[in-house]
């Protein structure tokens, strides 16, 4: 009775949450509308609607946990015949009982581990209403057996995959004349007009040439672009569906990949959960419908992950080198996109090394060492085969890695991201060394101009800027879609004083992905703090995942910030939030880690 009312408590607790949220995120929908025209009400219409969806979604996920996890949840929600039938025979009832009627079983079921001697003599209705749930029945007992989990995934996961894959469509890009044109629209434009041929046909202009010789990260992604989509140059509207697809699809390797990577750590049912929970990240949809370093590499570091925690748990020596080459290949690749890819391979020998690993360490250091030595030399020679990427054009103009360090901690950056100014300082410099020195004394300059209160302030906005955009900053990123729909009720851009469409809608859905957000970011930290802060739990291998997103959120407060950089470990993020949200439902004290599978 107790319980009851607590429940009936705390959902009235979260009604009011939810209810207040509701209200105010109208509220400021509606402050925000200057001008009420059809779109903006069918934004705020919309958008409403797509709140209250988000809402029953996430109860929706909230009892899937308890139906997966929760004892109590599972037993008092079932006749007593079918908590019977339920209960997990490897666990709960002999074997020898496993074939007998319920009302057969509940007599001969072993008194020692499931009904109290005072519940012997009764029956079965009573038995079940007498057993105490908390400390009888195992944790294994659920709604859903075994046999549907096993059937229940496999749908999931290849549901998951389509879904990932399909819906990127639905949010595909509008090229080439988006306001925003930022890096990804720099690399479709440009590769439009080269056809295939060489980067020295583009005229020298900060949008064109100059772009490529300012990032030289981006000079070996441009060249793949414009070799792999020269076939669909001639036909803007097939290169988008071309670029979406080959997006789509790795946006959907990425997820499913984790999906195998929870399955190999925590089972099935933690595999299923996760399923369920990264279907509803909208990001995937938004950023799967556009082709650049951040979707790239969203597969690489699941993959990546994934492979090496098949090698941490291979038993056999041939097993273990095979799954840690390949773990340390796709690390290399990552990196070469987006250097923070292969923070998940540096996890894992973190890993290896605390937990005094080191035959396997001494296997997968040096085949990392080798192939980041050879895939990086690779690189360097494709991107000297380009004439307009020569030695003497790079040396010229590339930005040195202490540009970003110098722009992110410069006392006028108030967000810790991108800032035009420094960049255009740095370029004012005519070598790559002096650039390089320029921006290293900017850089001390700042941090003294500051002193402590100020560098504090500044960790400050560069953690706001990463970690309070509940879309990871994809409406600013994909501005302009394709689909009228979105484009009409959601689509907004704000740079500056240009304003750019539906505020309300964009607003709406916002908040709605807030309410995702929020639970997702609370949830990783406890079970990141859970994982990294006890030494008893460094041997999980879930101190992989964990310690690669601290690595990553370590990284940029250090570097450049923008809540994008997050993107690519999204998966990972989602899978850790899963496996405290579990802990939360089972109410287990002993429950210190989500149990492993072998």
């Amino acid at each position: 009775m107790e319980n009851k009312k607590t429940n009936i408590i705390k959902k009235k607790l979260w009604f009011i949450v939810f209810g207040a949220a509701f209200l105010v995120a109208n509220g400021i929908a509606v402050a925000l509308t200057t001008k009420w025209e059809a779109n903006q009400w069918g934004g705020l219409l919309l958008g409403n609607i797509i709140f209250l969806i988000t809402v029953f979604y996430l109860v929706g996920i909230f009892k899937l946990t308890k139906r997966l996890f929760s004892t109590d949840y599972s037993v008092s929600s079932m006749r007593p015949t079918q908590a019977i039938e339920s209960v997990d025979k490897r666990t709960v009832v002999d074997s020898s009982v496993s074939s007998m009627r319920p009302t057969r079983a509940i007599e001969s079921v072993d008194k020692r581990t499931v009904v109290d001697s005072s519940v012997s003599s009764m029956r079965p209705t009573q038995a079940i209403e007498s057993v105490d749930k908390r400390t009888v029945v195992d944790s294994s007992v659920s709604i859903l057996t075994e046999n549907k989990v096993d059937k229940f995934y496999r749908i999931s996961f290849w549901g998951l995959a389509v879904i990932t894959f399909a819906l990127p469509f639905l949010f595909m890009i509008h090229v080439p004349d988006s306001p925003h044109a930022w890096d990804y629209f720099v690399i479709f434009n440009s590769t439009t007009e080269l056809q295939g041929h060489s980067f020295a046909s583009l005229p020298n202009t900060a949008s064109r040439l100059g772009y490529f010789l300012r990032y030289p990260n981006n000079q070996f992604l441009g060249i793949l672009f414009n070799r792999f989509f020269a076939p669909f140059a001639d036909n803007l509207q097939l290169k988008v569906w071309a670029v979406t697809a080959v997006s789509a699809l790795f946006t959907s390797v990425g997820i499913s990949s984790t999906s195998l990577l929870v399955k190999s750590l925590s089972g099935k049912r933690q595999a299923l959960l996760y399923n369920f929970v990264a279907v509803g990240f909208i990001p995937f949809y938004f950023y799967g419908a556009q082709l650049y370093s951040d979707t790239l590499t969203l597969p690489l570091v699941a993959l990546a992950a994934l492979f090496f925690i098949y090698a941490v748990k291979s038993s056999r020596l041939s097993k273990q080198i095979l799954w840690y080459f390949f773990a340390s290949l796709i690390g290399v690749i990552g990196y070469e996109f987006k250097p923070t890819a292969v923070i998940v391979i540096i996890a894992g020998f973190f890993f290896l090394a605390v937990n005094k690993k080191w035959k396997q360490l001494l296997i997968v250091l040096p085949l990392f060492i080798v192939l980041f030595a050879g895939g990086h030399e690779l690189v360097k020679t494709t991107i000297a085969s380009e004439p307009a990427f020569s030695e003497q054009a790079n040396e010229r103009h590339n930005l040195p890695l202490m540009h970003w360090i110098a722009m992110s901690w410069s006392p006028t950056n108030k967000t810790g991201g991108f800032n035009k100014k420094i960049r255009l300082y740095s370029e004012s410099f005519p070598t790559y060394e002096a650039k390089k020195e320029a921006d290293t004394q900017l850089f001390l300059n700042n941090i003294k101009k500051m002193g402590p209160i100020g560098i504090i302030r500044q960790i400050g906005r560069k953690l706001g800027y990463t970690w309070t955009f509940s879309d990871l900053n994809s409406s600013y990123y994909t501005y302009y879609h394709e689909n009228q729909i979105v484009h009409r009720y959601f689509d907004y851009l704000d740079i500056g004083a240009n304003h750019e469409g539906n505020v309300t809608g964009w607003f709406m859905l916002k908040a709605a992905q807030t309410l995702y957000w929020i639970a997702l970011v609370v949830l990783m930290w406890k079970e990141i703090w859970s994982l990294l802060a006890h030494k008893k739990n460094w041997k999980n291998p879930w101190f992989v995942p964990a310690l690669s997103v601290v690595g990553l959120s370590i990284f940029l407060i250090l570097w450049e910030a923008n809540s994008r950089y997050l993107y690519h470990f999204a998966p990972l993020m989602i899978a850790l939030a899963t496996v405290n949200l579990v802990k939360i439902v089972s109410k287990s004290k002993t429950h210190n880690n989500i149990p492993t599978e072998n």
